[in-house]
């Protein structure tokens, strides 16, 4: 969805951006005067907005695969590598943490599928989001939903906030992207209601070089519950100066990041920190808007676990069908770690449905990991 943008003449860009700098505008959501850390504020008719966002998707799904071939996720569709890890949580935990996977110290088996954005292949080294998704398991205690038992999944993307926050207007978004006129949902209207902060936000994500999946930041954009708290999670690579060096190759391939990642996990092994920051005001860290960025000077990241990624050969046949195979959804979650706010009420509609009509349409099995399968 967020590979949306047609080009744009240079004059054109430089006045949007002026506008962007100096209104700032875009749809945001309405937050109570009165609201309270941590606790959502579900807008009237969101239910219906779930129903349709599902629907659509699952309609353009069905639309896509129609001729019979494989039928691919909707949302990150491409992958650039699978690979296993183990999730450690450390021993000094702050104690309002301690909730969930994190209320002591130990160690998950993990999947982690590094992922493409675009719904269409494209070169690697084209703008775009990238995604890193998390799974852990043998997490022992009852899960908010029943299809997986002992699995807990964390969804992070290579930017901290999503183009829009309203499930309203993500779903006029994506119509507007199916339809093929994107920019008709920035610039409809009379001027002062076009969307220039989502324009911005989209336009920022698409001028992002990624040199290796394995030395960028990832965020959740949106809210998890954390006892009583409402927190966003990040993961960050451990080596903060080998990542900040870190550039992309000179006439790269188009499949450069899988490369990269290959060459590394061949010689050494990977570390991220995975880091949790807390909602500290309920009107600038707002739970119901994911567009809006938490001030990490207001409530900064504290690393709660490490992932170590050891070295490995993971690019086989076997492995990235396994993976294929596996769903990932931030409601495969203790309730410890409840999604909060519309964006996440919306995905438990839509990613459950999809997950279960993806895997009917390939004939799999749902088949929930253990951690320890192994391919090499």
């Amino acid at each position: 969805m967020l590979r949306i943008i047609s080009p744009i003449s240079g004059v054109l860009f430089a006045t949007l951006l002026l506008m962007l700098t100096a209104s700032g505008c875009g749809p945001r959501v309405d937050i109570p005067a009165d609201a309270e850390l941590g606790k959502e504020y579900a807008a009237a008719g969101e239910e219906q907005i779930a129903e349709e966002t599902a629907q659509l998707v699952l309609n353009s799904i069905k639309e896509k695969y129609r001729d019979g071939q494989r039928t691919l996720r909707d949302a990150h569709p491409f992958a650039h590598g699978c690979v296993r890890a183990t999730f450690t949580v450390q021993e000094n935990v702050p104690a309002g943490m301690k909730h969930g996977v994190f209320a002591a110290p130990g160690s998950f088996p993990a999947w982690i599928r590094f992922s493409e954005g675009s719904t269409k292949p494209k070169p690697d080294a084209d703008g775009g989001i990238r995604g890193m998704g998390i799974k852990l398991s043998g997490v022992p205690g009852a899960k908010i939903q029943n299809d997986e038992q002992r699995t807990q999944d964390f969804l992070v993307i290579s930017n901290p906030v999503l183009p829009v926050g309203d499930p309203g207007e993500y779903l006029a978004l994506f119509r507007a992207a199916l339809a093929g006129k994107p920019m008709g949902y920035f610039f409809g209207g009379a001027p002062w209601n076009w969307k220039l902060g989502a324009l911005g936000i989209v336009s920022d994500i698409r001028g992002k070089e990624i040199p290796s999946m394995l030395q960028i930041n990832y965020w959740s954009t949106v809210p998890f519950q954390l006892g009583k708290d409402a927190v966003k999670y990040s993961a960050r690579p451990c080596d903060h100066d080998a990542a900040a060096a870190a550039t992309v190759p000179e006439n790269p391939s188009d499949h450069y990041l899988r490369e990269t990642m290959a060459a590394h996990l061949k010689e050494k092994s990977a570390c991220f920190e995975f880091m949790i920051q807390t909602q500290t005001d309920a009107q600038k860290m707002p739970v119901e808007d994911p567009a809006v960025v938490w001030d990490e000077t207001a409530s900064p990241f504290v690393t709660v676990a490490k992932i170590e990624i050891p070295k490995q050969t993971f690019d086989t046949a076997a492995q990235k069908e396994f993976c294929e195979n596996l769903t990932f959804n931030p409601w495969h979650s203790l309730p410890a770690h409840r999604p909060l706010g519309g964006i996440n009420r919306v995905r438990k509609v839509a990613y459950d449905r999809i997950a279960k009509y993806r895997l009917e349409k390939n004939k799999i099995p749902r088949k929930e990991p253990n951690g320890n399968e192994r391919f090499e």
